[in-house]
C-alpha cells in the first residue's frame, strides 16, 4: 500500500470503531514511547492528550502550542503507530469556521483519523456561540469531506466543565449542541466533566450519534463494563494516563527523600522499551 492507501485504511478502520458494536477505549499518548505502549498491549486506535503534549513542550494546557506543533507531534505518531491516530486539536487553533477548516485540512495532511474540536474559547474559558460553534463544526466537517477522508471529526461541548449553569440547564446545551453538531457533519460528539452514571446514560439517549465520555478513574470509578451497558460509544482517558505516571515520579521522588530506592524494581528494562521502539523509528526515518 502506498501511504495514502495506508492512511486511508486506517481512517475507514477508525471510522468503523464507532459503529461496529464494540466500544472503541481510547488511551491517550503524550509522546512516542507512551504511544509504543498503547499499540503493544492491543489497543485499536491511539488519541493523542493536549495537556500531555503541551507539558513535555514545558507549556500549560490551554492551546499554548500552536497548530502546526500539535498537528506535527501527532503526525509523527501517525507514521509510526500500526492503528489509527486521532488528535486532540483544542478549539481549532482559532475562533473562526476558517480556522477549523484549516486546522482539519492540516491534521487530513498529516495522516490523522480523526481529531477533536471544543466549543470553548481559550481566551474567555466560556463556552462559545451556539451558531458560531456548530458553524465551525460545519466548516470542518466539509473540509474533510473535500480531502475525500473519513475522517472522524469529534465535536466536543463543554457544558459541564465550564459550568455553564444548573446541572440540568448543562444537560440541555450539551444535547442540543451535540445533536447540532452531529447535523453539522461531526462523527461523533464527546460531553467531558460528567460521571454520573444516570447522567451519561440520559446523554446517550438523548444524543443522535456515537457518543465519547471521559474516564475518570481511581475509586468508585465506572468499569469498562458499566459504560458499554450505558451506550457509550468512545471511551477517552484523557491526560488521566498520564498524569497517573507523573503522579507515580512525584511519589518516587518523595520515597528517595526518605532513603527508599525501591522504586525500580517492577521498572521495563532499556532493551525491552529499546526493541518496542525500533519499528517506530523506522517510521521517522
Amino acid at each position: 500500500m502506498t501511504q495514502t492507501d495506508d492512511h486511508r485504511e486506517k481512517a475507514e478502520r477508525f471510522r468503523a470503531m464507532h459503529h461496529d458494536g464494540g466500544m472503541l477505549v481510547l488511551p491517550n499518548a503524550w509522546d512516542h514511547a507512551s504511544a509504543a505502549l498503547i499499540a503493544d498491549a492491543g489497543h485499536r486506535a491511539i488519541a493523542t492528550t493536549s495537556v500531555g503534549y503541551a507539558l513535555t513542550r514545558g507549556r500549560p494546557d490551554g492551546q499554548n502550542l500552536s497548530r502546526a506543533e500539535n498537528i506535527a507531534f501527532a503526525s509523527e505518531l501517525a507514521a509510526c503507530a500500526p492503528v489509527p491516530v486521532t488528535a486532540d486539536l483544542e478549539a481549532g487553533y482559532g475562533d473562526t469556521p476558517e480556522a477549523v477548516a484549516a486546522t482539519v485540512k492540516a491534521a487530513i495532511a498529516g495522516g490523522l483519523s480523526g481529531c477533536n474540536i471544543e466549543d470553548v474559547s481559550p481566551g474567555s474559558g466560556a463556552l462559545m456561540d451556539y451558531d458560531l460553534a456548530v458553524t465551525r463544526i460545519q466548516a470542518g466537517a466539509q473540509a474533510a469531506r473535500r480531502a475525500d477522508m473519513p475522517f472522524v471529526l469529534n465535536a466536543r461541548t463543554d457544558p459541564f466543565l465550564v459550568g455553564f449553569s444548573d446541572p440540568e440547564a448543562c444537560f440541555a446545551e450539551a444535547v442540543r449542541r451535540a445533536n447540532a453538531f452531529l447535523e453539522a457533519g461531526a462523527g461523533c460528539v464527546y460531553v467531558p466533566g460528567v460521571v454520573d452514571p444516570g447522567l451519561l446514560g440520559r446523554l446517550v439517549k438523548a444524543i443522535d450519534g456515537p457518543f465519547n465520555a471521559h474516564a475518570i478513574g481511581g475509586v468508585g470509578a465506572l468499569s469498562l463494563d458499566e459504560y458499554r451497558d450505558l451506550g457509550v460509544r468512545r471511551l477517552s482517558l484523557g491526560g488521566s494516563l498520564m498524569m497517573s505516571a507523573l503522579a507515580h515520579v512525584r511519589d518516587t521522588l518523595a520515597a528517595i527523600g526518605r532513603g527508599d530506592l525501591g522504586y525500580a524494581a517492577g521498572a521495563m528494562r532499556n532493551g525491552e522499551m529499546n526493541a518496542l521502539m525500533e519499528p517506530w523509528q523506522k517510521g521517522l526515518d
